[in-house]
Formats: C-alpha cells, structure tokens, sequence
C-alpha cells in the first residue's frame, strides 16, 4: 500500500545548486520569427522565461556533490554519521557501477555508509523522500543524505521548441535523520504504467542498445521528421505532451485528495503547495482542480530556473519558503512530483527549524575535468591494466 505514514523522521536540511548559465527565452528569439509578441504570449501562458543550464562535463552527480558540501559545511555534520546515501538520478555518469558510489568517494563517508541510485523522473525526490524514510523508521538508519538532480538540458536539442525552453538545471541534497519527538510525514504513490511510453528514450538502453555494427548504430541517430516539422531522433526523449497534460489533470489531483483524506489534515492547515514545477499552467491549474489557493502555490521557480525535473520541489522549497523558515515560521507543506512512469508522488512534511540554503550557483572546480581529459584517462588506465 503506498499510503504511508510515518512519525520519527524530520527533514534537517536542504540546499540546492544552479549552474551560473542562464537563457533567457528573448535570447532565442529567431525561434519565433523574430516576434516579440509572439514569445510575450507564449510566456504569459507557460510562464516560459529564464532557465540555468549546465556547461559540456558538468553532471548533475556535480550539482549534488556541491549541494551536499553545502550541507556539511554549514550545518556542521559529521560525515561518519550518514548511514546511507540515496542518488535520484535519470542520466548516471556511467552505466555501471552506480554513479551513489563515486559520490561516496568524492564526499568522503565512512565505509559503512550503503549507497545507490534510483532512477527516477519528475516524482523522484518524493519517492526518494519516501525510500529514506522507510529506512529511517524502519530502524536501518538514523541519518540519510538524500541527492536529486538533473540536467535535461543536456538531452535536447535547442531546436526543439516543445522542450528546450522548459528545462532547466539543478543539483539538490536533503538531510533526512531520526526524531524521538513525533513528527508526522505522510505519502501517497500511484503509477499508470500503460503510460510509460509518454516520457521515453527509446534507445541507447538494454532494450535497443547501440552496438559495434555502425551500419545499425546509424539508425539511432538517422533523423525523424514529426507531423509537427520537429526533427528528432531515437536517442532523443520522446514526449506525448497531450498524454502527460491528460495524465496531470485526471489522475495527479485525485492523488493528491487521496493523501489529504488519508491523513485527515484539511487544505487549511496547509501552508503552500509545492508543486512540481512542469510549468506555470500546469502548476496553477493542479492547485485548481484541488480547490487550494493559487497564491500559496509558487510557480515562480519555474519562471527564474526552469522546469528542473527531479530537482524542481526542493528548488522549489529553497526558492520560496527560506525566508519564513529563517524567521521561525513552521510551513506544513504539501509537496506532488508527476511524470515519468506516468507516476504520481506526493508528501505533507512539517517544515520547522530547518536548514534552507537558498538557491545558489555551481562553482566548477578548477580541477574539473573535461571531455579529453576523461578520454585520456581511462585510455591510460586501461592500457596500463593486467586486466
């Protein structure tokens, strides 16, 4: 049963991080005939607007780790103690081993801290919240670190009107521990997996890998002409833009009133929706067919940083709730991440004397590496092996 409740787990910390890059939809205004008007009523209904986009070589794993140290360092916790390591991820940096334990590395925690991925879309914070909360009550863990981060800018071409202007960047790390006090936290997970196929890459899986035979590897990049003029590709991601919009509007509302009667806590005692930030319209017509207050659903992060995928709720929190948690004010939130799968998450957390960081911007470090670097590495690496 995905209606959960569970009592002893708190929410410590959240940050989040941005790449610096940001794209401004007037800056790409060749794609719209040079029409001002035409990108002006494009943004007052989408709330397309400005996005942050990663540089070639930076991850989301980067995005995360930054957002972890921020953590670390200003929350002053001591490393040993992370029992576990979660990373909500849909691009690892490799397919195997799990990106979970590079990370573990590059932060430095103890041995016995377990790590691993879960691949998730747009819902995967709320599942991860989930997925550590279990732990957490359960008695496996007292503290669990909690990264979620995207980059679907990397997986779209500029040229794509549909999804280029709506995905942005973000790297997020949530602090998760052991409360002997009562806190309350409730879930409520659905999927309609006949609708897998409405967010999909159809290649460069197990399912339609690419192989050595360049004659065949050729048809997953041969170009696809839309009835719309888009041109794509099978290594591109695919979206049924009208199966998603049927999918949030006929079953992501229903979700969400299932939670609120699960737990028996009325609209009122919410103090915002947190809604995934797919878009401005989505957002607002989510909290409608709700009947919750629009002014106390932001949509704004969608405006400023872009539809952020995984990332998008805690941004999202960090965005608009730092001040009032700063100032001691307890946020009873109600937070639904929706889409691939088609899958549904959403939480009610009770949000107090928390850390917030703030959306802040990725530092590279000066010894990051770049595409031939990478190359040139594990060419070494592997010509110097006994393997």
């Amino acid at each position: 049963m995905t209606l959960s409740t569970y009592n002893h787990v708190k929410i410590s910390g959240i940050s989040a991080v941005v790449p610096p890059k940001e794209i401004n939809i007037y800056d790409e205004i060749e794609y719209y005939n040079n029409s001002v008007k035409k990108v002006d009523r494009i943004r007052a209904m989408s709330g397309i607007y400005k996005r942050r986009v990663v540089e070639d070589g930076v991850t989301s794993a980067d995005l995360s780790i930054q957002a972890a140290q921020t953590l670390f360092d200003e929350m002053e916790i001591d490393r040993n103690e992370i029992d576990a390591l979660i990373f909500v991820v849909q691009r690892p940096d490799y397919p195997s081993p799990a990106t979970a334990y590079s990370i573990h590395e590059k932060l430095g925690l103890n041995k016995n801290c377990c790590a691993f991925d879960v691949n998730q879309g747009c819902p995967g914070w709320v599942y991860g919240l989930w997925i550590s909360s279990s732990l957490i009550e359960s008695g496996a863990c007292k503290k669990v670190l909690l990264l979620a981060g995207d980059t679907p800018s990397a997986r779209v071409d500029l040229s794509d009107r549909v999804s280029a202007p709506i995905f942005g960047d973000a790297g997020t790390a949530t602090l998760l521990e052991y409360s002997e006090d009562i806190i309350k936290s409730y879930f409520n997970i659905t999927v309609n997996g006949k609708g897998y196929e409405a967010i999909i890459t159809p290649a460069s899986g197990a399912r339609l890998p690419y192989t050595r035979n360049l004659e065949f590897d050729k048809i997953i990049y041969e170009p696809i002409l839309t009835k719309s003029g888009r041109v794509t590709t099978l290594n591109s991601v695919y979206m049924d833009g009208l199966a998603v919009f049927n999918f949030t509007m006929n079953h992501v509302p229903k979700s969400i009133n299932e939670l609120l009667s699960y737990c028996d806590i009325t609209k009122t005692e919410i103090t915002h929706f947190m809604c995934h930030q797919a878009n401005k319209q989505i957002v607002q017509s989510v909290a409608m067919a709700i009947n919750y207050p629009i002014e106390k659903t932001p949509f704004h992060t969608f405006e400023t940083y872009g539809n952020s995928s995984i990332a998008s709720i805690p941004v999202s929190i960090n965005d608009n709730l730092k001040e009032n948690i700063e100032n001691g004010l307890k946020e009873t939130v109600l937070c639904s991440g929706f889409g691939n799968g088609l899958a549904c998450a959403s939480t009610i957390q009770e949000l107090k004397n928390i850390y917030l960081s703030g959306v802040r911007n990725f530092k590279k470090p000066a010894n990051h590496p770049n595409r031939y670097d990478i190359i040139k590495y594990w060419q070494e690496k592997i010509k110097n092996s006994e393997a």
